[in-house]
């Protein structure tokens, strides 16, 4: 191995730092971002650009923040021989944040480093690029790049008439680091790297060759004349979908126009650039109930848990309205993008007599993007009265798979992923498939792990409805849950791949950070893990605003809540020895519904028994940042 790839070994994660008096070879400075500010820290930070990224998918820089819309970069060539020589080189870029390591204990490529999210040249097919001849002082290059989704151009991120789509693998969050492989032109000839890290686009056995393992402790390292470099420089990217840019209503939804407006409806303006739409639920049969026919303001305090147990014992269930939980009827109409406040507001609307609704109603993001720090501050709608009376809703800020091309799952190697997020225990298994799902969900429920038999606590029906002591549960009547708590449900879907090595079920604990976080899976296939812990309801929701984040990364996630960016604290976490993690693009969604509590035992409060709203339940999504 040469001293100038010794000496740029180290670099490759810490990439800060002045390299360029300690090359001895013909590359004498490499320099990214020449165009671009950075602190005094070397790095830059860039905001994706959501104008037109639907179809194209982001690219990093667009046109509106760079003149060409490319980062330039340069660097510096001598030629000690004083034969003006000319030499090959390559840019590369990389995803440093939210990647596999590049080797594996046994120095070879790591088997998911292909998973990684690196580029080059526009075009993925594009090799090395010819200098001009070098003297013996110094001849500086200068070239441009940029960041741009499938950037290998992999065949299975097409749409359906074989066009590139570059959204079906955007570029990711986080921060990037830039390397340079120069080559004298003659060494290049005559002992030519891989075809793979020349034509990124290539594959060998089907996996992708990661030129960052390569060309650091691969056999890059050992070609002569080779040398490596890695940029002081450093670019963050963050993004901060603007949540004033109005929502989309898609063309299956949009049969009912009266409520549309200019920030809400399926113009062609909204359909190419609002990063939002209304979320319209797909509502299964399992979610039906049967409720008791009666409207209240539950958090106005018209209702009480002795209310509830009242109507739970004695409301003959021949009188109740079966129904599901609801969509919306008119979209926009209980949706609205605010551009002057840049807030989005979500609206539970209030049912009426004989208009028996409990409707549910969300957002959706709509360019998907893989692993991240999802950040969303809201103030979400109240779920307790002052009588510690759950309102029925579950607020859920959750993130799910964008079915974008090529959006499969990696193989699940030991039996397969259960192929259907409603298959039940006998539907069959598959080695791929696309459904991924990473849940905040906060409602009235026991906070701990229960047991397979575990019972609801229900009151029973029995003569003396006047004393309350004298009504029978079916266990007991010892509430479980805090008064003026709610529990915070953090899921991970799986879809039951048994491949983690501690894959199990019941009720397990798994240590970080000095801290023990207790999971939950029902049975073997059982196609998510859960954590709960409880909060008050005041400080998630009482306040002005509260932030909610999923950090995603490859092989683990965090859930954490606080009353600031800068003040969270984790309340859930899991990895990849108790869960597989998932890989593909999600967009995130957030959401006020009405859950059957049959999906949820042990909660203290049955949704058949709580009222219809008398009055709008508002919420309110005040900011999302992803980095």
């Amino acid at each position: 191995m040469n001293r100038a790839l010794l000496l740029a070994l180290p670099l490759l994660f810490a990439a800060c730092g002045d390299h360029t008096a300690t090359a001895p070879g013909a590359l004498q400075h490499f320099d990214a971002l020449t165009n671009w500010p950075v602190n005094d820290t070397g790095v830059g930070v860039i905001t994706l650009d959501y104008t037109d990224a639907l179809d194209s998918g982001f690219v990093l820089p667009s046109v509106r923040q760079v003149p060409g819309g490319r980062f330039s970069f340069r660097f510096a060539l001598r030629d000690s021989t004083g034969g003006d020589r000319r030499f090959r080189y390559k840019l590369y870029y990389l995803n440093d944040s939210y990647k596999f390591a590049h080797t594996a204990p046994d120095g070879r490529q790591h088997p998911l480093a292909h998973e990684n999210f690196y580029g080059s040249w526009e075009s993925a097919s594009e090799g090395f690029r010819l200098s001009p001849p070098a003297d013996a002082d110094g001849t500086e290059v200068t070239d441009v790049f940029r960041i741009r989704g499938d950037p290998r151009d992999q065949p299975e991120h097409r749409d359906g008439q074989g066009r590139q789509a570059r959204w079906s693998r955007n570029p990711r969050v986080g921060e990037y680091v830039f390397m340079l492989v120069v080559m004298p032109e003659d060494d290049f000839v005559h002992t030519p790297p891989a075809p793979e890290v020349q034509d990124i686009s290539r594959t060998i056995d089907g996996r992708h060759v990661d030129p960052f393992w390569y060309w650091i402790s691969g056999p890059g390292a050992r070609l002569a004349g080779a040398e490596v470099r890695i940029a002081s420089q450093r670019l963050k990217a963050v993004a901060r979908p603007p949540l004033g840019a109005g929502i989309h209503v898609r063309p299956e939804h949009a049969g009912d126009r009266s409520a549309f407006t200019a920030a809400c409806g399926d113009d062609p303006a909204l359909a190419a650039n609002a990063p939002f739409e209304q979320f319209i639920h797909y509502v299964d049969a399992s979610t039906r109930f049967a409720n008791i026919p009666l409207i209240a303001d539950v958090l106005g305090n018209e209702y009480t848990p002795a209310d509830h147990d009242r109507y739970r014992c004695f409301f003959p269930t021949d009188q109740m309205v079966g129904l599901r939980p609801m969509v919306a009827r008119t979209p926009c109409s209980t949706v609205r993008s605010d551009p002057e406040r840049n807030v989005i507001e979500l609206r539970n609307p209030a049912s009426t007599d004989g208009q028996w609704r409990k409707e549910n109603v969300g957002i959706r993001s709509r360019h998907g993007l893989a692993y991240g720090r999802y950040r969303v501050k809201c103030k979400l709608t109240r779920l307790l009265n002052d009588s510690d009376m759950w309102v029925g809703l579950t607020n859920a800020i959750w993130l799910i798979y964008d079915g974008a091309p090529g959006g499969l799952r990696r193989p699940c190697l030991k039996d397969g992923y259960m192929a259907n997020y409603y298959g039940g225990d006998n539907d069959q298994r598959v080695p791929r498939v696309a459904y991924s799902e990473i849940d905040f969900e906060i409602l009235k429920t026991p906070p701990y792990c229960p047991d397979r038999a575990f019972p609801p606590t229900y009151p029973q029906q029995l003569a003396l409805p006047d004393d309350r002591n004298a009504w029978v549960y079916s266990s007991s009547d010892a509430r479980t849950d805090g008064r003026g708590m709610v529990t915070v449900a953090c899921t991970n879907w799986d879809m039951a791949c048994h491949d983690p090595e501690d894959f199990d079920v019941g009720c397990r604990p798994i240590e970080k950070d000095g801290r023990t976080y207790v999971s939950h899976r029902w049975d073997h296939n059982y196609r998510a893990l859960t954590q709960k812990t409880e909060a008050p309801d005041r400080e998630l929701f009482g306040g002005d605003h509260y932030w909610f984040e999923i950090d995603w990364r490859p092989q683990e996630i965090f859930w954490r809540i606080g009353p600031d960016a800068d003040h969270m604290r984790t309340v859930a976490y899991m990895n990849n020895t108790v869960t597989e993690v998932s890989n593909v693009q999600m967009h995130l969604i957030v959401t006020q519904e009405w859950h059957n509590t049959r999906w949820w035992p042990g909660t203290p409060f049955d949704q058949g028994y709580i009222p219809f709203p008398a009055k709008d339940l508002v919420g309110e999504v005040q900011e999302v940042i992803i980095d």
